[in-house]
């Protein structure tokens, strides 16, 4: 397969995982606000300030939708009715969602639940959650976010911002978060996490301390992979050319 092919046929998945994910996570987040309503007896806390927006996975599902549905306008929208200069930008404004907000989001949100999940549920889903929010929801929410960014990081090449400015923003983010979730608690009396409402003071210091610490490595660990991945590609790609 000549090396134009396979930039064809790499495209053409990526433009696969673009549609894909947009109808999964729209069909999941419409779901996730409509019908994952637990009772006020069992969960006091969906009714408190912020409704969903309290939680990180249910952010996180706005923003991969946004991105997902945002990458399928650009591959068939907007490559076809804008200007190649117009199309370039959107493009690369793509790219940076991607970069800053969607893979190390996924990555954190997957690395962080599933730990806590397999030691002990009732750390992050109270029991009588199940009823309420179902399996498949929540493999789409905590695992299927990553499975898609990674899908997304191995079907297309995209430079990374400076490193200054996609940690800014990224860690920017995740403390304006963190303020939120103590604000929640300041407002309700409640701690959006039930691993929160289990630690003593020092203890919970050191959690808050611990994930934002951990939030940048998710990012770093992004523009490694991506780098690391492409520029073997590009290894690669040099040595064939020099056979041919």
């Amino acid at each position: 397969m000549t090396a134009a092919a396979k930039t064809c046929t790499m495209d053409a998945i990526n433009k696969g995982v673009h549609l894909s994910g947009a109808v999964l996570f729209t069909y999941s987040l419409y779901y996730y606000y409509t019908y994952v309503n637990i009772p006020a007896h069992l969960n006091p806390l969906d009714e408190a300030i912020g409704g969903k927006f309290k939680y990180l996975t249910f952010c996180n599902m706005v923003i991969q939708t946004f991105f997902y549905l945002y990458a399928v306008f650009v591959d068939h929208i907007a490559v076809r009715t804008c200007s190649a200069v117009t199309s370039e930008s959107l493009k690369r404004s793509k790219h940076n969602f991607f970069t800053i907000f969607a893979f190390p989001l996924s990555m954190f949100i997957t690395v962080s639940f599933w730990p806590m999940w397999f030691a002990d549920k009732s750390l992050v889903m109270p029991m009588h959650y199940d009823k309420y929010f179902p399996s498949w929801l929540n493999h789409v929410t905590h695992a299927h976010i990553f499975i898609f960014a990674i899908l997304e990081m191995i079907t297309t090449y995209r430079e990374y911002p400076s490193r200054i400015t996609g940690l800014s923003v990224f860690i920017t983010f995740k403390l304006c978060y963190l303020i939120w979730i103590n604000y929640v608690f300041y407002k309700s009396g409640m701690w959006v996490y039930p691993i929160l409402a289990k630690l003593n003071l020092p203890l919970r210091v050191m959690f808050f301390t611990g994930t934002f610490l951990y939030a940048p490595i998710t990012y770093l660990v992004g523009e490694y992979l991506n780098n690391a991945y492409w520029g073997v590609r590009s290894l690669n790609k040099s040595k064939n050319l020099k056979k041919e």
